[in-house]
């Protein structure tokens, strides 16, 4: 295992889409990232790079207030490369152009390129202006990336394909079905990054390629053009990539890449790593080289995934500096060659864990939160504890026996409710709207430190202000019934027969 790890590149990405990190924190993550074992970075720009011209409506701020911003500027991305090279980082921009491509596909001026008319994930790959908008996005990205000697063409998950009219006909004549439609596009791609920067090597996600024959795969020479990067984020239990998937890459890639998972795979709105799940996914995929390393002509390297958004529209799951010690864990595990103990001692003591140890599982709530640890934006992590311990009281109190035989909506709603079990839930919900308050005050002064005040305010609008409103409403339900004292039960027609 020794050639398929230490002596392979570790890309750690970056899903810019969700919580882009400000440059001041970037300036301390990156030396870190290279002392845990990093080789590079695999950066997701979406709608956060500076996009000019044409394309200019692409940068996130167009989506929101001028003065809160959301993309990084010419100048910053420049600045991020030049950390990254600072610490011997490389950089892979990875550039969406077929799926996943909400942040084009949701403006009017390009609707038309939908596949499905309705639905801004996938570009129609017959419409004659989609491939000239793709080499315009890719021509700006590595015109900005002037040192870079790989990039990312994205590809994964293109859900809606061959429904268009057009696709549709293209798809009934051609001799491979919807595969052919595949294929085309990102030959068309391809051809053009090879025609005009014939030095670049191409990377593409494989899950649309999987079930695609062998023969047909052979007959674009697609290995001659691109290095797929096959990716599976799933724990021992539920890890499987089918029988001939490396018997079928071995015939037609000479250079293999993984993509693992080191936050973004656990649901989508995980708050804080399960670090069980990550260290198990990577374990397994050691295995899985292992076992087929004969198989693989030439392995590049891993990519440690960590997804913030399941797409454009999807609420931020785990935040970056809240996934910090699962991917410090799955790299220890991948430059180790597995998991043991010892490795998580070293690693709990190196960021900091000494009186609350580091828990491989979720916790049982309300559980002990760190004060001080030793990475950048651990108080980010600790605020997220404190709320999800917060979460957990909140549940237990609306979820209880005593709200729903004393305070329920119908005893609300008639008026009638016991002055004596009422009282004792005011104080409750007081206490507890102060801790609210107190858990939203913390983390947006931690989450303005690290990101844009955009971030900030979807966490607290989207997490944080509809317990706060709920708790509010019950408080406020609470006192009016207190105030009217006892009520007699609401009068209703009493049924003096029944039917024989």
């Amino acid at each position: 295992m020794d050639v398929l790890t230490l002596g392979s590149q570790r890309l750690i990405h970056l899903d810019m889409k969700g919580a882009p990190p400000r440059l001041s924190y970037l300036d301390k993550l990156f030396p870190l990232l290279r002392d845990w074992g990093a080789t590079g970075l695999l950066i997701e720009w979406e709608d956060t790079f500076p996009y000019t011209d044409d394309l200019s409506l692409l940068g996130s701020r167009s989506e929101h207030n001028e003065s809160i911003g959301g993309f990084y500027t010419i100048e910053e991305v420049n600045q991020i490369q030049d950390l990254a090279t600072i610490n011997s980082l490389s950089v892979i921009p990875l550039i969406q152009t077929f799926g996943h491509l909400e942040f084009l596909l949701k403006h009017s001026k390009w609707r038309s390129l939908r596949e499905v008319e309705n639905y801004p994930s996938s570009m129609c790959p017959s419409h004659s202006d989609s491939l000239p908008t793709i080499r315009k996005i890719i021509t700006q990205i590595i015109k900005n990336h002037p040192n870079i000697q790989y990039i990312h063409i994205g590809a994964d998950e293109v859900w809606h394909m061959g429904l268009c009219p057009s696709c549709e006909r293209r798809v009934q004549t051609c001799k491979n079905g919807k595969a052919d439609l595949f294929l085309e596009h990102i030959m068309n791609v391809a051809q053009f990054i090879k025609d005009h920067y014939p030095n670049l090597k191409i990377i593409i996600w494989d899950d649309m390629l999987r079930n695609i024959d062998t023969a047909v795969l052979q007959e674009y020479n697609l290995g001659t053009l691109v290095e797929p990067m096959v990716w599976h984020y799933n724990p021992m239990e539920t890890f499987s990539l089918g029988p001939s998937l490396w018997d079928k890459y071995s015939n037609v890639f000479p250079n293999i890449w993984i993509g693992t998972a080191f936050k973004g795979a656990t649901g989508c709105t995980q708050i804080v790593p399960v670090h069980r799940h990550h260290i198990s996914n990577h374990e397994t995929w050691l295995a899985e080289l292992n076992s087929n390393v004969n198989k693989i002509q030439n392995f590049r390297g891993c990519a440690f995934t960590g997804w913030s958004r399941y797409d454009h529209y999807a609420l931020l799951c785990e935040l970056l500096p809240c996934a910090l010690p699962s991917l410090a864990l799955c790299l220890k595990v991948w430059l180790n060659g597995g998991y043991n103990t010892n490795l998580l001692k070293s690693v709990s003591k190196m960021l900091g864990y000494i009186n609350v140890p580091l828990s491989l599982e979720p916790p049982i709530r309300p559980t002990p939160i760190p004060t001080e640890l030793l990475f950048p934006g651990w108080q980010i992590l600790v605020g997220m504890e404190w709320f999800l311990n917060t979460k957990y009281r909140y549940k237990s109190i609306v979820e209880s026996d005593q709200l729903d035989a004393w305070f329920n909506s119908s005893q609300i709603r008639k008026n009638y409710t016991n002055p004596m079990q009422i009282e004792r839930f005011i104080g409750i919900f007081t206490d507890l709207l102060f801790e609210v308050s107190s858990v939203e005050k913390y983390l947006r002064v931690q989450l303005d430190l690290v990101f844009n005040t955009n971030v900030g305010d979807e966490f607290i609008d989207s997490r944080i202000t509809p317990i706060k409103e709920h708790i509010k409403q019950l408080k406020s339900d609470c006192e009016l019934q207190v105030s009217r004292g006892v009520q007699p039960y609401p009068s209703v027609n009493r049924v003096t027969s029944y039917p024989s």
